[in-house]
């Protein structure tokens, strides 16, 4: 068992064809991004800090190993993924629109991730105890007061990586 530092491969960034799953993530999370954000008309009017944005995968797959080593082989799932995605976005701002400030249009940016990546596990946790016979059900619990209190958190607040995953966790209920 690997216990010290050198024991360990240095990490290596994302390969292409991991660097395409997650811009497929990406733009499936944002598929409403311009019915979402006044003064976006068309996903042209955004522009991307590409090398930020691998920065940013490279990242959350850098945590990804760290939740392998130290959670017992636990794995990160789509849930905190998700909410690393967000963390990066508010912090590095990789997102920018001529309409908007910088921080408030990827502050939107991450708050539509965050609701999208929810519904998106609800369906496929659904489907699956379908798929599996089992009568558990979950709901993502979206009240638009608790929302309101996201989106200030995520525009005015230093929330960090571990709270918005816990936000993330706290918004999916079994109904």
């Amino acid at each position: 068992m690997a216990n010290k530092p050198e024991e360990f491969d240095i990490f290596t960034p994302i390969d292409s064809s991991a660097l395409k799953v997650w811009l497929g993530k990406l733009k499936s999370y944002l598929q409403n991004v311009v019915t979402a954000v006044s003064g976006v008309s068309k996903t042209g009017d955004i522009n991307i800090n590409r090398p930020i944005l691998y920065e940013i995968f490279n990242r959350i797959e850098k945590r990804r190993v760290y939740f392998h080593i130290y959670h017992n082989e636990m794995k990160m799932g789509e849930v905190y993924e998700g909410a690393l995605l967000c963390f990066w976005i508010l912090k590095l701002m990789p997102f920018r629109t001529a309409n908007i400030s910088t921080s408030s249009f990827n502050t939107r940016i991450a708050y539509i991730i965050f609701v999208n990546m929810l519904h998106y596990v609800v369906k496929k946790t659904n489907k699956k105890n379908e798929e599996e016979g089992l009568t558990k059900r979950l709901r993502f619990n979206m009240q638009s007061k608790l929302m309101d209190d996201i989106m200030y958190a995520f525009q005015y607040r230093d929330l960090s990586k571990e709270a918005i995953m816990a936000l993330a966790d706290s918004h999916l209920c079994l109904a």
